[in-house]
C-alpha cells in the first residue's frame, strides 16, 4: 500500500493524482481532522502532530509515506529522515523545486501561495542549499490562510469563493508566470485560479504523483512491497462522517472512512 498523510483534507486532491496516474496501486489516507489546522501552531506541536501521526502509520505496516501536508513537511520531514532513514517518507515539496529550475529560464518571475508557517520555515532556502543549486529565480511568498480557512468552510459560497480567490490573485504583479500552490488545499480551488490566471499554475501534488514512478524504479525495494489490489481506505482522528461528507462533495464519490 501507499499511505498518505494530512493535516485535514487538501492531501485527497494530491491522493486522486496518485490514484489517476497509478490506479491498480493500494492506497491509505490518513487525515489528522482533530488537530487541524496546524499552520497558526508552534514548531514543536507541529512536528509532534506530525510524527505521531507518521509512527500510526508505520505501526500499522505502512511501506512508504507520502507527507501531503506542506506545512508539516516543512517542520518534520527533514528530522524524520534524519531520525529513521528506514521509514520511507516524501515530501511532495522536492518535485515541484526540481520541475521549475528544470526548465532553465532564470529571468522568470514566480509567485508562491503558502501557508505562513510554511513561508517562515526556512525550508525553501534550504532545499537549495541541500541540493546545491547555484542560482535562484524571482520567487516571492505569498501567505493565504484565508484560502485555507476557504476550503475548511466547504465551500458555502461560490460567490465568496470567487471573490476571495480575485482578491489573492490581485496582490500579484502582472508580469507574473509562473503560481505555485504550495499547500495541498489550493488545488481543490483550481478552477477559480484558472478565472483569473493565464499563466502557469504548478501544483506540487501533481508533480509528485508525476515523479513517483521515477522513484520506484531506483528503490525497488519499495516498488517490490506495494500491492495491486485497487484498495482505497481512509482513516481521521475525528468525525469520520463529515469526512466523507465532504470528500463526496468535492470528489463526486462515496466512500467509507475508519475513525481512529
Amino acid at each position: 500500500m501507499i499511505w498518505f498523510f494530512d493535516s485535514w483534507f487538501g492531501g485527497v486532491q494530491t491522493l486522486k493524482y496518485f490514484k489517476e496516474m497509478y490506479s491498480d496501486f493500494d492506497y491509505v489516507f490518513l487525515a489528522d481532522w482533530k488537530n487541524c489546522p496546524y499552520w497558526p501552531k508552534s514548531w514543536d506541536e507541529i512536528k509532534k502532530l506530525t510524527f505521531d501521526s507518521l509512527d500510526w502509520l508505520f505501526d500499522n505496516w505502512a511501506e512508504i509515506v507520502i507527507l501531503a501536508c506542506n506545512t508539516a513537511a516543512a517542520y518534520s520531514v527533514r528530522n524524520w529522515q534524519t531520525l529513521y532513514p528506514e521509514k520511507k517518507v516524501l515530501s511532495i515539496t522536492i518535485p515541484w523545486i526540481e520541475e521549475i529550475l528544470s526548465r532553465g529560464d532564470i529571468n522568470w518571475n514566480v509567485w508562491i501561495l503558502a501557508t505562513q508557517a510554511t513561508v517562515t520555515s526556512g525550508i525553501f532556502d534550504d532545499l537549495f542549499t541541500r541540493f546545491g543549486w547555484d542560482w535562484n529565480p524571482d520567487f516571492s511568498f505569498v501567505s493565504a490562510p484565508e484560502l485555507v480557512d476557504l476550503v475548511e468552510s466547504w465551500f458555502e459560497n461560490e460567490e465568496k469563493n470567487i471573490e476571495i480567490v480575485k482578491n489573492i490573485l490581485s496582490k500579484f504583479p502582472s508580469n507574473i508566470k509562473y503560481l505555485v500552490l504550495w499547500c495541498t488545499h489550493f488545488p481543490v480551488l483550481m478552477k477559480y485560479f484558472k478565472m483569473f490566471f493565464d499563466w502557469v499554475i504548478v501544483d506540487p501534488s501533481y508533480e509528485a504523483a508525476r515523479k513517483f514512478w521515477d522513484y520506484l524504479k531506483n528503490h525497488p525495494e519499495i516498488s517490490s512491497k506495494l500491492t495491486h489490489n485497487w484498495i482505497l481506505k481512509f482513516y481521521t482522528t475525528w468525525n469520520a462522517e463529515s469526512f466523507e461528507t465532504i470528500w463526496s462533495k468535492i470528489f463526486w464519490q462515496k466512500i467509507i472512512a475508519n475513525w481512529i
